[in-house]
């Protein structure tokens, strides 16, 4: 990977160094097919990892760069946008997969087996693994889908679920059950957060 690195926690994210090669071989890209001027090839890495995003499609990156860098777009190029998405997002994977490689991060469960996991707001969602899925996660059909005819997904976190009918756990026995070089490091974190909480409670006594 170019420049985004793992450590005991999941990464969620890309680098700007990663964003930014990503934007640069997408720019290159568009030159290429004439899409973009000369003059607008040395800024385009730029302006397209500054507002492109993992859930932005190619039409309102576009728009973005419209209003924001005077860049000019028809379809072809909101066509060609679009890419920066998936892009980012291939990356991501692959950066998660290494992650779970490098932390002993393996399934709990098989497919066919019925797992919960946690909603925003509101109960747990509750499905049937269909797949284990590259960077320790999990493709599950969640009931509701399954009851309408749906085909959708869900990819969920390896650490998310749980069995059907197995209560939630506390924050502090969920790291427990991670390996042994990430529970050490999340322990000193909760740790150092307990610290903190009793020197402000000092602070506020008599």
């Amino acid at each position: 990977m170019r420049g985004t690195r793992t450590g005991p926690a999941r990464p969620t994210t890309l680098s700007a160094e990663d964003r930014l090669a990503i934007a640069t071989d997408l720019a290159v890209s568009l030159y290429e097919a004439g899409l973009i001027r000369a003059d607008r090839l040395k800024d385009a890495p730029h302006d397209i990892a500054t507002y492109g995003d993992f859930t932005k499609d190619g039409r309102e990156l576009g728009r973005d760069l419209v209003r924001y860098e005077a860049w000019r777009c028809d379809e072809a190029v909101y066509a060609a946008l679009d890419d920066y998405s998936r892009l980012l997002n291939e990356q991501l994977e692959a950066v998660q997969a290494r992650w779970a490689a490098e932390n002993g991060i393996s399934p709990r469960f098989r497919v066919g087996d019925r797992v919960a996991w946690p909603r925003v707001e509101g109960q747990d969602n509750v499905g049937t693994v269909m797949a284990i899925e590259p960077g320790g996660r999990y493709s599950v059909m969640r009931d509701d889908a399954a009851a309408s005819g749906s085909k959708l997904r869900f990819r969920v976190d390896f650490e998310a679920c749980r069995a059907e009918g197995e209560p939630a756990p506390s924050r502090l026995s969920t790291l427990k059950g991670l390996p042994g070089k990430i529970w050490a490091a999340a322990s000193a974190l909760l740790a150092m957060e307990a610290m903190d909480f009793t020197m402000r409670v000092n602070l506020l006594l008599p």
